[in-house]
């Protein structure tokens, strides 16, 4: 706890400042150098998400995917199954960090199931805009990001890099302009217990649904509504379902591509150096993806008939005081230290 306690204050000062086993092929090993077979095995790799292939990390793992068969020369193939298809985000954290599965995308939001001191980060309006979550997150000078994945890293992972998926928005069956019209409303949450501390907070009830399954619930009414970024909205078509949306930006996630460490500390250097490249490269695609999708999505979201309120600045300010209690809480319940 010491030490997200202390990358937690340091997420706080950085706002105040800026004013605001793998499961591959275990056989199919890479051809040792001099091999004069004339054969190049392949090791197979499997990636898994919860995403559409539409969705900006499945394209930029696409591209990553082909340059790593490319740089290691065949050695290694990464297959990638998107649509919650190995499971969903706890299902490959447990996977990945188990060595059942080779890589995976999640938000940070489930690693905390594995990684506890992880769930301070998804703390109402901890970060306030997109200078702020570049200067924590994404500046790889930045002492919070080396903190965060140093934490992710010690619980079996090998972090290769931290992506962007954008501010977290409401959308419900009625319209959302202050925490009053959320009162009585059931909304989806991935069941992390600070999540359900805010809606909760602001005067919702909250259900649990897996990533895959909230476009029936929200159809059926067994929800009423949930909370994502733009991209995942119009990527799982959940504006389908329903037609109100508040932009309030009340959380940011970073996305991490994580490897078992394991099979990482086993692999040759050489390799291990291209893949890192890749993934360099593939977190830089993602993020130039999702900045400019995001509006695009939202206007997609728009297009469909959906309504969507953009709160004034006493509203928004609003919304953040209704869920300070939510920080009181999590230091009672030891989730996060004072």
């Amino acid at each position: 706890m010491k030490t997200m306690k202390k990358l937690l204050a340091a997420v706080l000062a950085t706002a105040m400042l800026l004013g605001v086993t793998a499961c591959g092929n275990k056989n199919d090993t890479p051809a040792a150098d001099g091999d004069n077979t004339g054969t190049t095995s392949t090791t197979v790799l499997k990636m898994g998400h919860v995403y559409s292939e539409t969705y900006p990390m499945h394209l930029a793992m696409l591209a990553m995917a082909d340059e790593v068969y490319e740089k290691t020369e065949g050695r290694y193939k990464i297959e990638i199954y998107a649509n919650s298809s190995l499971g969903n985000e706890s299902d490959l954290n447990e996977g990945v960090n188990i060595g059942t599965v080779d890589m995976a995308f999640t938000a940070t939001t489930p690693l905390a199931n594995i990684v506890p001191d992880l769930a301070c980060l998804d703390l109402p309006y901890l970060i306030q805009d997109s200078a702020h979550a570049d200067a924590v997150f994404f500046d790889k000078s930045s002492p919070i990001r080396a903190s965060l994945i140093n934490s992710i890293d010690s619980a079996g992972f090998k972090t290769l890099a931290l992506v962007e998926n954008g501010f977290r928005q409401l959308y419900t069956n009625k319209k959302v302009a202050s925490t009053a019209d959320l009162k009585g409303l059931k909304m989806r949450t991935n069941g992390m217990k600070t999540i359900d501390m805010t809606f909760q907070a602001m005067g919702a009830t909250t259900t649990t649904i897996p990533y895959s399954d909230p476009y029936m619930g929200l159809k059926t009414g067994v929800a009423d509504g949930q909370e994502n970024p733009w991209v995942n909205v119009e990527g799982m078509k959940f504006y389908e379902v329903q037609k109100y949306f508040t932009e309030v930006n009340y959380q940011f996630h970073p996305d991490p591509f994580y490897v078992n460490a394991a099979w990482w500390n086993g692999l040759p250097e050489e390799y291990r150096d291209i893949i890192t490249e890749c993934a360099t490269k593939m977190g830089e695609y993602n993020d130039e993806l999702i900045d400019k999708n995001s509006s695009a999505a939202k206007q997609t979201i728009v297009d469909s008939g959906c309504e969507v309120y953009e709160p004034s600045a006493d509203e928004l300010k609003a919304f953040q005081t209704a869920v300070q209690s939510v920080y009181d809480q999590c230091v009672t319940e030891g989730i996060c230290t004072a």
